[in-house]
């Protein structure tokens, strides 16, 4: 069963940023603990990089990205995840009986994903041991705005209609962080459509599809901008 690990519950807004508690050279993502807060006066040396896959990409600009070769990647989150007044009351009727279960499988899509991504890369090493070339990355949902009925209330195994809104919108958040100090590295914030053009998003089949292949596409953006700020802080 997924565990909720919540690493950052942050807002630039207010001034000051909660940051997760070190994780020696022997921990893993099951003993960590939510603990340090960051003084407000740290926000003025984070920049917002305008090249990112991401519509925000929030970077402290004294970090030497180059210097991160490993990655320990913790469970996607949604505790914190809130329904959108602008959807359609019998889609949100629908998603608002979502289990714990239901949910937790959906966030595994994310999670197989990003593992089997940077198992094979040389840009980031998933690891489950922290150190100072090793980042913590966790992804959050944060706000979601379903366009159909969530997988359980589909109509069958086999498509009998044509959803071409999709199954939603998620807004999400990722929050990376330095494993061994807790210091905070970036935060990037975005949104995805969760869709896809192989399937009805009226079937079971189609609605995991649409995320197996939104998140894909996230992780391929995170994969590629932690690329380009290692290759830049290199220069």
């Amino acid at each position: 069963m997924r565990m909720l690990f919540l690493i950052v519950p942050l807002c630039f807004s207010v001034g000051a940023v909660a940051s997760p508690a070190p994780l020696s050279n022997e921990s893993s993502p099951e003993s960590s603990k939510v603990a340090t807060v960051m003084p407000a006066t740290e926000v003025e040396h984070f920049a917002l990089w305008g090249d990112s896959n991401f519509s925000t990409f929030f970077y402290d600009t004294r970090v030497d990205f180059s210097r991160y070769d490993k990655a320990i990647f913790f469970p996607m989150t949604f505790d914190r995840m809130a329904l959108s007044n602008h959807s359609d009351e019998e889609f949100r009727a629908s998603w608002n009986k979502s289990s714990f279960d239901e949910m937790d499988k959906i966030c595994q899509f994310f999670d197989d994903y990003i593992e089997k991504k940077f198992s094979r890369s040389k840009v980031l090493e998933s690891t489950r041991t922290g150190g100072p070339n090793v980042l913590a990355i966790e992804f959050r949902m944060k706000d979601f705005m379903p366009t159909s009925m969530r997988r359980e209330d589909a109509l069958g195994t086999v498509g009998q209609s044509n959803n071409n809104m999709g199954v939603g919108v998620l807004t999400f958040q990722a929050v990376l962080v330095e494993s061994q100090s807790g210091n905070l590295v970036a935060v990037i914030e975005d949104g995805m459509e969760i869709k896809s053009s192989s399937y009805s998003v009226d079937d079971r089949v189609g609605r995991n599809l649409a995320w197996k292949r939104s998140f894909q596409r996230v992780v391929t953006d995170l994969h590629k901008d932690i690329e380009e700020m290692q290759s830049q802080s290199a220069q």
